[in-house]
């Protein structure tokens, strides 16, 4: 299928850095695992909050079989006898959608794929994520880089050293896992929500005029992708798809699973 390329040439902005430049990320520490020595992402969340419960169901084994089931999976929880209203989350070290961008309408295509069957796949469980905008769509990584990167600086190694200029390409490793994270707002089985809370500013937000997750859901995914492929020559296939979602007036958008529907329609069309 057709390559794609980026609007700016200058995609990474690594520039030369040093270790004591490295940008603190608030909210944000990393560890290692001592079983296996991966790196892992802890984050500091209370353990009355729907976002740990949302996180225990979805990481049932029985869940976790589904293959649609693109959540980011709690590998442990971690309670602290001093801190007894919160707990400490372990979650995988993920990477940003766009480091590096999809470089393949075929590449483009999977994302696609995969972060539509995950939202079809939450609302089945009747979960609205309600945050799923571009920064809460995470990679698994780490075949493309498989001598890590720095925790606070995704173009540096572990050691602070700058990454090798080339980038890697995702169909050359079969390909990756994508994964929505952050489940900080997200309601459970509520067919109506209020609240300005989430990164995508949708139309029908409202502190007190209750509107519909579901439907939320698909407008914020459907800006996800208008924000990731205008900054791509080559992936304007999903357009039409971005218009059929992202329509003001939530009764006329679609399911999440009519959205994964039409995009098989467009794909058949590629092929």
């Amino acid at each position: 299928m057709e390559d794609l390329s980026l609007i700016d040439d200058d995609p990474l902005g690594q520039g030369k850095l040093l270790e004591e430049e490295i940008p603190w990320v608030r909210h944000i520490l990393d560890a290692v695992r001592v079983s296996d020595g991966q790196p892992v992402f802890l984050k500091h969340i209370s353990k009355s909050s729907t976002e740990l419960e949302l996180g225990k169901y979805l990481s049932s084994s029985e869940l976790l079989k589904d293959p649609r089931n693109h959540t980011a999976p709690l590998l442990d929880v971690l309670e602290d006898e001093s801190d007894p209203e919160n707990v400490i989350v372990v979650l995988p070290f993920l990477r940003p959608i766009n480091a590096p961008y999809p470089a393949s309408v075929k590449e483009c295509i999977e994302l696609v794929q995969q972060t539509l069957e995950g939202l079809v796949f939450l609302h089945e469980h009747k979960i609205a994520h309600r945050d799923c905008a571009h920064a809460n769509i995470m990679m698994d990584g780490r075949a493309l880089f498989p001598q890590g990167w720095h925790p606070q600086s995704l173009f540096l190694l572990p050691d602070a050293q700058v990454l090798p200029e080339e980038e890697p390409s995702r169909t050359a490793i079969g390909g990756v896992r994508y994964y929505l994270v952050d489940f900080g707002i997200s309601t459970w089985k509520q067919e109506k929500t209020v609240g300005l809370a989430g990164q995508e500013r949708a139309p029908e937000l409202s502190p007190d005029v209750p509107y519909d997750p579901y439907k939320l859901d698909v407008y914020i995914l459907g800006m996800a992708y208008k924000q990731l492929f205008e900054e791509l020559t080559g992936a304007e296939f999903v357009d039409p798809l971005v218009a059929y979602m992202t329509p003001k007036d939530p009764d006329s958008r679609p399911s999440a699973a009519e959205a994964l529907e039409r995009f098989e329609q467009l794909k058949k069309r590629l092929s």
